[in-house]
This record gives structure tokens, sequence and C-alpha cells, in this order.
């Protein structure tokens, strides 16, 4: 029987596989057990366990993430099937019939009766004496040979046979009365033939007495009861053995629990005795699907240690397990193991660590040290462990041993994560942050079978992605490991050098002119516009803030966009910067030229002060009723539309400032959602006063930006500087997108 389902891989299973409760039916394992994968493509092939579970569909199959790695399936569809290998009990029988002894035949003496007539006869006569001549008797005639076929003769007998022994029939010799002097033998009329059971008697010899059957050897001398087997053997366990018709390749197979018993692991020594043939063997255990009384294993390993008896003695043939904090081993690399760490079952239990539990390694001579979920892996020798090239690479082991133990500090959950990207070949880094951002949840798969820690480095070659962890909330010093869960805000900042284009929405509603924003730490940007801007009218500007004095909201928004402006056409890439204002309507502010936008390539002198001009004049000292984001956010997509048609690739960064909820209904949300299908767009959200928090976080969300409420005007500067610079998505969970 054979399915064709879909694969849904997930992290949540190890070394095992759900299938819906009716296509388990369809195997013929409603309970469970082992089943095939086969990628239809390579026809390669993967054993596992299978568990019924009621939530799976009909149409697909969970399959564990390890085992996916370790399989290196990378299809949509897999085939399941049952494995070939079928089990057939061995029955339990007494000891085999031994061959029968040989019998031992003495000579089968017997007289041969005449021929026995067809109906009964009358005695034959007696012969009457005949007269003889005086002479000396002559010597007694010898007696006829009487020969049984195929027996040997019996010797003459010289004189009448003495009486033989009750069990034998007497021969009779009448002697001829009428001759006194020469007797003569009368024909035998009352001999009776020896039957076939006195004839097979042993010891039937002449002139020797019958002797009892002869019982057949013992096959097994040396048999002993089980349970006295048992009472000698402290720790051992009985079992019965089942056969199986195919090959195991020298080993035996156990359950899970009866292996636990016995304190052993996979691949371990284990040891029997027969108690019939006091026979011992051994071999390397398996764990599979067997009952806790049985034991399997193949024809030749049964005969090769002699298994006759219907239950046996099993016993551990490993030496004691000493329980230890630490172990030092030599370390190996090995790439492509999703952050895990794999050692033997003996070390596991040593160090008494259970699978996906954590273990941190530490080079004793550098102090350098990692940590990972740990496997078993029964290949791995006593003496080594393997771990995952990438945690290596990230702590900075160097040498060829390294201290192993178990962790015992709590894992922090991480509130957020912040991750350098770039692409591991090539140079387009919006490509791979821009794959990222639409495989947020396959990131986190993969980020969650990492144990984080300080400065580490990764590389998602499926991706081409290099991954640096660059900040976490909490902080993480010293030996801190922490772990990524499903409610973890990520942030992916590139690198290296992203161009990116820019909108500026600012809100010039009433609410705007309210003097509540101190002026504090703008010394550095106040002094830069200074310098780059001679303009009169700009510098004017400037001096109206200083340090200690409250200014109007829509002031600091202007100083903000100046900044902006500034710094980021000073980076000479030509990347564009539009300016939009909004409140009974949205505008686009005309650039000098008459165009959309301002940009580092025009190269025009003063084009730079004209538009700082344009932003304090129709920005700082203008106001107006309404806060009409939804027309604003539309604006700001023809903006986005006109910029895609001239470079289809390069990303746009949109800021809205605003201190209040918008006036327009349903407007605004509506052209978020439509903002959010471009992969290109990021916005970010900056509240002043008191705007809607909730709504303008959810907004910020759903385009993979920010939302940011400053403190005061140096808070407010030093992020638009930051962002002329740095473009960055933050991807939070799927709850704050809804």
């Amino acid at each position: 029987m054979e399915l064709k389902l879909f694969v849904e891989i997930t992290s949540d299973l190890s070394r095992k596989c759900l299938l819906s409760i009716k296509n388990a039916k369809k195997l013929g394992l409603e309970e469970g057990g082992d089943i095939v994968l086969i990628d239809p493509q390579t026809k390669s092939s993967y054993n596992c366990y299978m568990e019924p579970n009621k939530e799976s569909l009909d149409f697909s199959i969970k399959i564990a993430k390890d085992i996916v790695d370790s399989f290196g399936y990378q299809g949509l569809e897999i085939i399941i099937t049952k494995p070939s290998i079928s089990v057939s009990s061995k029955e339990p029988s007494l000891a085999p019939t031994p061959p029968a002894p040989a019998t031992i035949e003495t000579p089968k003496f017997s007289v041969s009766p005449p021929p026995k007539p067809t109906k009964a006869m009358p005695p034959p006569p007696v012969l009457p004496p005949t007269p003889q001549p005086s002479v000396s008797p002559p010597p007694t005639p010898p007696v006829p040979v009487i020969s049984p076929t195929p027996q040997p003769s019996i010797p003459p007998l010289p004189k009448p046979i003495p009486p033989a022994p009750s069990s034998i029939p007497q021969i009779k010799i009448t002697p001829i009365t009428s001759l006194p002097s020469q007797p003569s033998m009368a024909p035998p009329t009352n001999l009776t033939p020896a039957s076939d059971s006195q004839l097979t008697q042993p010891g039937f010899e002449e002139g020797m007495p019958s002797a009892e059957p002869i019982a057949p050897p013992d096959p097994y001398p040396n048999k002993i009861d089980i349970n006295s087997l048992l009472s000698n053997n402290p720790g051992s366990m009985i079992v019965s053995p089942k056969i199986s018709p195919s090959s195991l390749e020298g080993k035996v197979i156990l359950s899970q629990n009866l292996v636990s018993r016995l304190n052993l692991f996979p691949n371990a020594l284990v040891g029997w005795e027969d108690p019939f043939t006091r026979a011992t063997g051994s071999a390397r255990l398996k764990i599979g699907q067997v009952t806790e009384q049985q034991i399997i294993m193949d024809e030749n390993t049964a005969f090769d240690t002699a298994v006759e008896a219907p239950q046996i003695l099993i016993y551990s043939m490993e030496p004691p397990i000493d329980h230890v904090e630490a172990v030092t081993l030599e370390i190996e690399s090995k790439p492509e193991m999703g952050g895990f760490i794999e050692i033997n079952h003996r070390n596991a239990m040593s160090l008494e660590v259970k699978e996906r539990d954590i273990l941190a390694f530490e080079d004793d001579l550098t102090g350098a040290f990692g940590a990972g979920k740990v496997r078993f892996n029964p290949d791995v020798p006593d003496n080594k462990v393997i771990v995952d090239q990438e945690l290596i690479e990230a702590s900075g082991i160097g040498s060829d041993e390294v201290e192993l133990k178990k962790n015992i500090r709590q894992i922090i959950p991480l509130q957020s994560l912040e991750l350098g990207v770039s692409p591991i070949t090539g140079e387009n880094i919006w490509e791979i942050i821009s794959q990222a951002r639409n495989n947020m949840d396959i990131i986190k798969q993969w980020l969650a079978n990492y144990i984080i820690f300080k400065g580490i480095k990764l590389r998602w070659k499926r991706a081409n992605t290099a991954i640096e962890v660059l900040n976490t909330v909490p902080d993480l010093t010293g030996d801190v490991l922490a772990s990524i869960t499903p409610t973890t805000t990520i942030e992916l900042k590139p690198t290296g050098l992203v161009t990116f284009n820019a909108i500026l929405i600012i809100d010039i509603s009433r609410s705007m002119m309210a003097r509540d924003v101190e002026v504090t730490n703008i010394g550095p940007a106040l002094e830069g516009i200074k310098a780059a801007m001679q303009d009169r009218e700009i510098q004017e500007f400037l001096a109206k803030f200083k340090p200690g004095v409250n200014v109007p909201r829509r002031m600091s928004a202007a100083f903000a966009a100046v900044l902006f402006l500034s710094e980021k056409v000073g980076r000479g890439f030509g990347e564009k910067v539009s300016i939009i204002r909004f409140a009974d309507e949205a505008q686009i502010l005309p650039m000098p030229g008459g165009k959309l936008w301002m940009d580092s390539s025009s190269g025009q002198k003063g084009e730079l002060e004209a538009c700082a001009r344009t932003i304090v004049d129709q920005i700082a000292n203008a106001y107006g009723q309404s806060t009409n984001m939804g027309q604003a956010m539309e604006k700001a997509q023809q903006l986005v539309d006109m910029f895609t048609a001239d470079n289809p690739e390069q990303p746009t960064m949109i800021v809205l400032l605003t201190d209040g909820a918008p006036t327009d209904g349903n407007a605004f949300m509506e052209s978020i959602k439509k903002l959010s299908t471009n992969q290109n767009v990021v916005l970010y959200i900056i509240g002043l006063g008191n705007p809607n928090d909730d709504e303008m976080k959810k907004a910020a969300a759903l385009c993979a930006g920010e939302y940011f409420k400053p403190e005061d005007s140096g808070e407010l500067l030093v992020w638009y500087s930051k962002r002329a610079r740095d473009l960055s998505l933050k991807i939070r969970r799927d709850t704050d997108k809804k």
C-alpha cells in the first residue's frame, strides 16, 4: 500500500511524522509504527516513526524538520509506505527430538516349525521301532540345524537342550522308548515359534537373561531452569526470541522500554544465555516496534548462538556508566546541521541529557564558548562530539578539544532581535532583505533551532543569506544564552550599502501648532545645518531652536525634514526625496525646477537651500484644520509608482509624522493595506503629542516599519538623521498585523 501526500515541514516534532487517522488505517498502522518515506524525484528513502494524529489532514503528512534535513528532501509531495521487512514469530518449542538410538538386536533364535496347515490336522503317527542288529550304539545323532532366515545358524547340539528361561519357548526332545540303548529323536510336534516381540527383546542371547529398554540420551544435559538463571544474574531480563525472516545484519531489536530498563541505548551491546543449550551470544541492539517481552533476531544469529529455548535471558554487556558534570571530547565540525550538537547515547547518559537539551561547549585555552541543542547519533565515537560548523565559527573555537557540559542556566526568551543581513554570494542586499521579509515564518523556524549567544553569526545557505546578531532585548552578556520565540520581533538591517528613495509626510493640522517640544541635545545637528546652509531665512529659522525652549510641533517637524534632506542628498547616490504635507487636503511640495522630488544628481547650485526654504515656508509657517491621512497616503502611493517606474528594484522609505488620528474614516488604513502589498515599501511613523498609538503601531507593522514617539527634539533629530542613512525592516508577530 502506497500513499502520495503533500509535505508539511514542522519544527515542533523530532524524529517522527504525523499522519491522519484515515491514512494510518490505510497503511494498517492504526496504533502507529515505522514507515518509509520515498522521494518521488530522487527515489531515495528514509525510515521514520509515524504517529497517527486526528488533527492531520488526509492529503498531507507532517514531517519533523530534522528528518527533512537528514533526508535531504526538497520537494512538495512524498510517497509513504510500510517497511518491506516483516517479523514472524519463532514458535516456542520443546527440545528438538533426538535421533532414535540404534536398536541393539541380538540373534533371534527359534525353531522353524513345520509348515502350518491351513486346516486342523492330527499329529503325525509315531513310527514303530525298527529292529536293529546288536551292535554298539552309534553316537548320538546331531540335532538338525534349524536356521531362521536371515539369522546365523545354530551350531549342532551335542546333547538335549537344557530348559530355557521362562520367556523363551522350550524345545522338547522325545526319545524313542523302544530302543533304550539307542535314543532317537521324534519329529518335533510341540515346538512353539518365537514371537517377534520375543525375538527383538534386548539382551536375548544364549544363556543370557533379558534386560530393561535403554533410554535415549538427554539432548540438553546442562539444562537449567530459567528462573534459577535469572536469580543468579541480577539486572537481567527474561524474553521470548522471535525470528525475523530478513537479515538484521547481526543486530537484534528490543523495545524502548526494555532498553531503558537494562540501562542501555541504541547500538549498545546486549548479551543472552539459552537455558537449554547454555550457549551465550551477544549483538548490537536497535530499538524497534516490539513488545517488552520479546527480542527479535535473524535466523543466522539464532543458529550461530544456539538459541533453542522458548525463553532466554538477556543482559547488558556495556561497562557501567558514570554520571559526570562535564566531559572533554575531540570536536569535529559538520555543515548543515541546523544548530545541533551530536553525541552518542553513552555520553548522553553520562551527562544525563535528553534529546534537544542544551549543551554548552568551551575551549579551555581561549575561553571561547558556544551552545546548541543536542541530538543522539549512535555512530559518533565515545571520544568525539560533532558540532554544527556554523556554531564553531560563530563561537571562535580554535582547539581540537572542548569541554562539554549540560547547560544549567535558564534560556531567556528574546523580546526583539536585530539581525544584520547580507548575501553570501552576490551584492543585491535588498533582494535578500525582501526574500527574508516574505519568508519570516520560515526564518523564525530556522533560527529557533539555534541557541543565541553574544556575537553569533549564521549562514542560511538555502536562502543565500548571511546573518549576524547585532542587538537583542534583553541584551546578552557573558555566557547568557537565549532563544527565538514565535512572539520575538525581528529587525532586518542590511550590513552593506542600500540606496533607497524617501517620502516624508508631515501633519500640519491645527494641533501641530502646540508648543510642547523641548529643545535639547540638538547641538551637532544644529551646527551641521548652519554650516551647510548660509541662506538668511534658514539661519533665522534655526536661531529659534535655543536649548531649554519649547517650540511648536510643526517647527520641530520642519527642522527634522531639513536635516533628513541634507543627510540624504549629501550621500551622493542619486536617491530621491519627496515631501508631502497634509491637513484638510494632501499636497506634494514642488521642488526647484517644478520636480516632485529632490535628488543629489541635479548638481544645481543652491538647490538644497531652495528645498529647505520650501520646507520652512510650507510646513513651519502653515497649518490647516483636519487630519486627512488617507489622502496623504494616496499621494505617497502615486510617488511610489513613479519611483518604481524609474527603478523597479530600488526600495522606498515612507516617514509619516503626525500628532493625531485620521479624520477621514477608514481611508487611511485602506491605503496602508494597499502599500503593504509592495515588498519594496517600508513605513515608519513618528508620533508627537497624543496620536492614536494602537492604530499607528498597526499601520507601521503592516509595512515592516516601526512606530516611534520621541521625548524631545534631540531624540527626533537623531532618529531622522539615522533613517537618512539606514533602511531596516521590523517584522513583528502576526497578531500585530491583523
